[in-house]
């Protein structure tokens, strides 16, 4: 069934599409001289108040009533991000937002004093000397023992870090990139998750059926400004 429209929409003159700017034809109304467009012509901001002030359909009411009655979505989807990368056969997640920079390997400038295996040295990231350390010492991960071979060529890389004011570079096996996961994706530790390792995650997540474990940015960053005080 056909409803009418209101009397003002059928009352509305749209001269700017007769004879104004957005006419088919060259522009004709005299009014242009004085105002040169169209949307500084009185007339023009007459009709865009009448079509606002029109009175609402039926449907546009039931149709928006409809709207505003479901319920809010979920919002927290996806809501968390990190960057997955590989330390040794150990793959991890650091919370996005703390990454700087991911670089090739630089060279690492020893330090004197420094017998541990949890500080490495210095590196020159764009001509700022940070402290480099090592994640898989802290996080006390043994050595690749699996042979990585695939359709790809594997990098090693440096990330760059800050927290806090506090900045740290680390290297990486491999860098797979940022993953974006919901809250209800992360799940507790496994009791086969090394007692060390637990203790710097706050759960694991699953990537392409890995348990990949997110690590607690605060706690992390933490140890390491013990580690070198």
């Amino acid at each position: 069934m056909s409803t009418q429209n209101p009397p003002e929409e059928q009352q509305l003159d749209d001269c700017w599409n007769r004879i104004g700017v957005w006419s088919k034809q060259q522009a004709s109304c005299p009014e242009l001289k004085q105002v040169a467009h169209c949307r500084n012509c009185t007339r023009y901001s007459a009709a865009g108040r009448q079509v606002l002030n029109r009175p609402t359909s039926d449907d546009y009411r039931r149709d928006w009533t409809k709207r505003f009655a479901e319920p809010r979505r979920s919002e927290q989807h996806n809501a968390c991000s990190a960057l997955l990368f590989r330390l040794g056969d150990e793959w991890m997640a650091l919370q996005s937002s703390c990454i700087d920079e991911i670089t090739p390997l630089r060279s690492i400038h020893s330090l004197p004093r420094t017998e541990g295996t949890l500080i490495k040295g210095l590196v020159n990231i764009r001509g700022e000397l940070k402290l480099c350390v090592s994640l898989g010492a802290l996080l006390q991960l043994e050595k690749s023992c699996e042979d990585y071979v695939s359709d790809r060529e594997i990098h090693e890389r440096m990330i760059s870090v800050t927290w806090n004011d506090q900045s740290f570079v680390f290297p990486a096996s491999e860098v797979h990139g940022i993953h974006r996961y919901g809250d209800e994706a992360l799940q507790a530790s496994p009791a086969t998750v090394s007692k060390s390792k637990s203790s710097f995650t706050t759960g694991v997540i699953q990537w392409e059926n890995r348990h990949i474990g997110v690590l607690d940015t605060e706690l992390l960053f933490y140890a390491l400004s013990k580690g070198f005080q």
